[in-house]
Protein backbone atom coordinates (compact mmCIF):
# COMPACT_ATOMS: atom_id res chain seq x y z
CA UNK A 1 0.00 0.00 0.00
CA UNK A 2 1.50 3.25 -0.98
CA UNK A 3 1.69 5.51 2.10
CA UNK A 4 -0.81 8.45 2.21
CA UNK A 5 -0.05 12.26 2.21
CA UNK A 6 -1.83 14.89 3.90
CA UNK A 7 -1.10 18.55 2.76
CA UNK A 8 -0.98 21.52 4.69
CA UNK A 9 -1.32 25.42 3.90
CA UNK A 10 0.31 28.32 4.92
CA UNK A 11 -1.39 31.53 6.16
CA UNK A 12 -3.67 33.30 3.75
CA UNK A 13 -4.16 30.25 1.83
CA UNK A 14 -6.27 27.25 2.07
CA UNK A 15 -6.69 23.82 0.42
CA UNK A 16 -7.10 25.00 -2.57
CA UNK A 17 -3.53 26.26 -2.70
CA UNK A 18 -2.31 22.15 -3.40
CA UNK A 19 -4.36 20.98 -6.37
CA UNK A 20 -1.61 21.58 -8.54
CA UNK A 21 0.64 18.94 -6.43
CA UNK A 22 -2.69 16.60 -6.01
CA UNK A 23 -2.79 16.33 -9.42
CA UNK A 24 1.10 15.56 -9.89
CA UNK A 25 1.00 12.79 -7.15
CA UNK A 26 -2.14 11.63 -8.54
CA UNK A 27 -0.29 10.84 -11.77
CA UNK A 28 2.56 9.41 -9.52
CA UNK A 29 -0.19 6.94 -7.91
CA UNK A 30 0.34 8.65 -4.45
CA UNK A 31 -3.01 9.51 -2.07
CA UNK A 32 -2.98 12.94 -0.56
CA UNK A 33 -5.41 15.15 0.58
CA UNK A 34 -5.49 18.59 1.36
CA UNK A 35 -7.34 20.13 4.90
CA UNK A 36 -8.38 23.90 5.36
CA UNK A 37 -6.99 24.80 8.79
CA UNK A 38 -9.24 26.85 11.62
CA UNK A 39 -6.86 29.75 11.48
CA UNK A 40 -7.82 30.67 8.18
CA UNK A 41 -10.96 32.50 10.38
CA UNK A 42 -11.23 35.16 13.70
CA UNK A 43 -10.03 33.43 17.02
CA UNK A 44 -8.29 30.73 15.86
CA UNK A 45 -5.57 29.07 17.44
CA UNK A 46 -2.27 27.08 16.95
CA UNK A 47 -3.66 24.69 18.74
CA UNK A 48 -6.57 24.55 17.14
CA UNK A 49 -4.71 24.36 13.76
CA UNK A 50 -2.82 21.53 15.33
CA UNK A 51 -6.19 19.21 16.69
CA UNK A 52 -7.58 19.89 12.91
CA UNK A 53 -4.55 18.34 11.90
CA UNK A 54 -4.48 15.03 13.77
CA UNK A 55 -8.45 14.96 13.22
CA UNK A 56 -7.69 14.35 9.21
CA UNK A 57 -5.05 11.92 10.04
CA UNK A 58 -7.16 9.92 12.14
CA UNK A 59 -9.48 9.69 9.32
CA UNK A 60 -6.85 8.23 6.85
CA UNK A 61 -6.12 4.85 5.91
CA UNK A 62 -2.56 4.62 7.32
CA UNK A 63 0.41 6.32 8.90
CA UNK A 64 0.44 9.45 6.55
CA UNK A 65 3.84 11.70 5.25
CA UNK A 66 2.43 15.41 6.66
CA UNK A 67 3.64 17.92 4.73
CA UNK A 68 3.55 21.63 5.12
CA UNK A 69 3.77 25.05 3.84
CA UNK A 70 5.41 28.09 5.35
CA UNK A 71 3.33 28.80 8.48
CA UNK A 72 2.07 25.10 8.39
CA UNK A 73 5.81 24.20 9.73
CA UNK A 74 5.04 24.63 13.53
CA UNK A 75 1.57 23.54 12.88
CA UNK A 76 3.18 20.15 11.65
CA UNK A 77 5.82 19.92 14.45
CA UNK A 78 2.98 20.25 16.78
CA UNK A 79 0.56 18.07 15.33
CA UNK A 80 3.23 15.27 15.17
CA UNK A 81 4.36 15.47 18.07
CA UNK A 82 4.32 11.61 20.36
CA UNK A 83 1.61 10.76 17.01
CA UNK A 84 2.01 7.14 15.54
CA UNK A 85 -0.09 8.37 12.53
CA UNK A 86 2.74 10.20 11.10
CA UNK A 87 4.88 8.46 8.96
CA UNK A 88 7.41 11.03 8.12
CA UNK A 89 7.53 14.67 7.50
CA UNK A 90 8.49 17.44 4.95
CA UNK A 91 8.68 21.34 5.02
CA UNK A 92 8.02 23.30 2.43
CA UNK A 93 10.37 26.49 2.88
CA UNK A 94 8.46 26.12 5.94
CA UNK A 95 8.89 27.20 9.90
CA UNK A 96 11.02 24.36 11.71
CA UNK A 97 10.93 25.74 15.27
CA UNK A 98 12.54 24.48 18.39
CA UNK A 99 10.99 24.41 21.84
CA UNK A 100 9.19 27.16 22.40
CA UNK A 101 9.56 28.88 19.26
CA UNK A 102 7.22 30.71 17.02
CA UNK A 103 6.89 31.75 13.62
CA UNK A 104 7.33 35.42 14.53
CA UNK A 105 10.71 34.61 16.87
CA UNK A 106 11.93 32.59 13.70
CA UNK A 107 11.31 35.58 11.60
CA UNK A 108 12.77 37.86 13.91
CA UNK A 109 16.36 36.09 13.55
CA UNK A 110 16.20 35.58 9.70
CA UNK A 111 19.81 37.21 8.75
CA UNK A 112 18.37 38.16 5.07
CA UNK A 113 14.68 39.30 6.44
CA UNK A 114 12.11 39.36 3.68
CA UNK A 115 9.45 42.54 3.39
CA UNK A 116 6.25 40.42 3.74
CA UNK A 117 5.51 42.44 7.20
CA UNK A 118 4.85 45.14 5.50
CA UNK A 119 2.18 43.57 2.72
CA UNK A 120 -0.25 42.71 5.93
CA UNK A 121 -3.02 44.58 6.57
CA UNK A 122 -4.70 44.27 9.92
CA UNK A 123 -8.73 43.70 10.11
CA UNK A 124 -10.78 44.66 13.05
CA UNK A 125 -11.21 40.82 13.93
CA UNK A 126 -7.63 40.08 14.83
CA UNK A 127 -6.88 38.58 11.23
CA UNK A 128 -4.64 40.03 8.42
CA UNK A 129 -4.93 40.00 4.81
CA UNK A 130 -1.84 40.54 2.25
CA UNK A 131 -2.08 43.37 -0.41
CA UNK A 132 -2.54 41.98 -3.85
CA UNK A 133 1.20 43.56 -4.74
CA UNK A 134 3.22 42.31 -1.68
CA UNK A 135 1.64 38.68 -1.93
CA UNK A 136 3.44 38.91 -5.41
CA UNK A 137 6.01 40.31 -4.76
CA UNK A 138 7.07 38.08 -1.19
CA UNK A 139 5.11 34.75 -2.31
CA UNK A 140 5.35 34.06 -5.94
CA UNK A 141 7.84 36.24 -7.26
CA UNK A 142 8.82 34.16 -9.85
CA UNK A 143 5.56 33.34 -11.06
CA UNK A 144 4.49 35.62 -14.08
CA UNK A 145 1.20 37.61 -13.91
CA UNK A 146 -0.93 35.75 -15.78
CA UNK A 147 -0.04 32.43 -13.45
CA UNK A 148 -0.15 34.12 -10.25
CA UNK A 149 -3.87 35.80 -10.67
CA UNK A 150 -5.73 33.35 -10.04
CA UNK A 151 -3.80 32.73 -6.67
CA UNK A 152 -3.77 35.82 -6.09
CA UNK A 153 -7.36 36.35 -6.15
CA UNK A 154 -8.06 33.23 -3.92
CA UNK A 155 -5.85 34.57 -1.09
CA UNK A 156 -7.98 35.35 2.26
CA UNK A 157 -7.36 36.12 6.04
CA UNK A 158 -5.28 34.63 8.75
CA UNK A 159 -5.48 35.20 12.35
CA UNK A 160 -2.37 36.64 13.12
CA UNK A 161 -2.57 35.38 17.00
CA UNK A 162 -1.22 32.32 15.60
CA UNK A 163 2.12 33.92 14.38
CA UNK A 164 3.30 34.37 17.97
CA UNK A 165 2.46 31.06 19.44
CA UNK A 166 5.19 29.18 20.30
CA UNK A 167 5.02 25.55 19.67
CA UNK A 168 4.71 23.22 22.81
CA UNK A 169 6.38 19.56 21.54
CA UNK A 170 8.89 19.04 18.40
CA UNK A 171 7.55 16.22 16.23
CA UNK A 172 10.54 16.41 13.83
CA UNK A 173 12.43 15.06 16.95
CA UNK A 174 10.52 12.03 16.26
CA UNK A 175 9.80 11.31 12.53
CA UNK A 176 11.88 10.91 9.31
CA UNK A 177 11.79 14.59 7.81
CA UNK A 178 12.69 16.48 4.43
CA UNK A 179 13.09 20.48 3.89
CA UNK A 180 12.53 21.65 0.86
CA UNK A 181 14.29 24.93 0.51
CA UNK A 182 13.53 27.61 -2.20
CA UNK A 183 16.04 29.51 -3.72
CA UNK A 184 14.32 32.50 -4.39
CA UNK A 185 12.09 33.10 -1.47
CA UNK A 186 11.32 35.97 -0.22
CA UNK A 187 9.75 35.37 2.47
CA UNK A 188 11.87 33.22 4.82
CA UNK A 189 15.08 33.54 3.54
CA UNK A 190 17.43 30.58 1.93
CA UNK A 191 19.90 31.06 4.63
CA UNK A 192 17.21 30.61 7.46
CA UNK A 193 15.57 27.59 5.24
CA UNK A 194 19.21 26.06 5.74
CA UNK A 195 19.56 26.55 9.49
CA UNK A 196 16.09 24.75 9.83
CA UNK A 197 16.97 21.96 7.18
CA UNK A 198 20.14 20.97 9.93
CA UNK A 199 17.66 19.90 12.29
CA UNK A 200 15.86 17.31 9.26
CA UNK A 201 16.92 14.05 8.04
CA UNK A 202 17.23 15.29 4.89
CA UNK A 203 17.76 18.47 2.12
CA UNK A 204 16.41 18.77 -0.95
CA UNK A 205 16.81 22.21 -3.29
CA UNK A 206 14.03 23.80 -5.61
CA UNK A 207 14.82 27.09 -7.77
CA UNK A 208 11.80 28.74 -7.29
CA UNK A 209 10.01 31.35 -4.62
CA UNK A 210 7.89 30.76 -1.50
CA UNK A 211 5.20 29.83 -3.81
CA UNK A 212 6.40 25.98 -5.12
CA UNK A 213 3.42 24.81 -5.14
CA UNK A 214 2.25 27.17 -8.41
CA UNK A 215 5.45 27.33 -9.85
CA UNK A 216 7.13 24.16 -9.55
CA UNK A 217 4.33 21.57 -8.86
CA UNK A 218 5.73 18.99 -10.58
CA UNK A 219 9.35 18.80 -8.73
CA UNK A 220 7.24 19.31 -5.66
CA UNK A 221 5.24 16.04 -5.76
CA UNK A 222 8.07 13.94 -6.86
CA UNK A 223 9.73 15.05 -3.30
CA UNK A 224 6.87 14.31 -1.55
CA UNK A 225 6.36 11.18 -3.58
CA UNK A 226 10.07 10.13 -2.84
CA UNK A 227 9.21 10.61 1.35
CA UNK A 228 5.95 8.51 0.61
CA UNK A 229 7.87 5.88 -0.86
CA UNK A 230 10.60 6.09 1.79
CA UNK A 231 8.00 5.67 4.46
CA UNK A 232 6.40 2.37 3.18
Amino acid sequence: MTTPVLLVHGAFTGAWIWDRVIAELDALGVPATAINLPSRAPGATLAADAQAVRDALKGMDAPAVLVGHSYAGVVITEASADNDDVAALVYVCAALPGQGESVSTLLARDPEPGDLGSAMKAGDDGTATLTRDGAKANLFNDATDEDASPTLDALGPHAVATLAEPVTRLGWQQHPSTYVITLQDKSFSPALQREFATHTTQAVEIDCGHGAMLTKPTELAHVIASAAQDAN
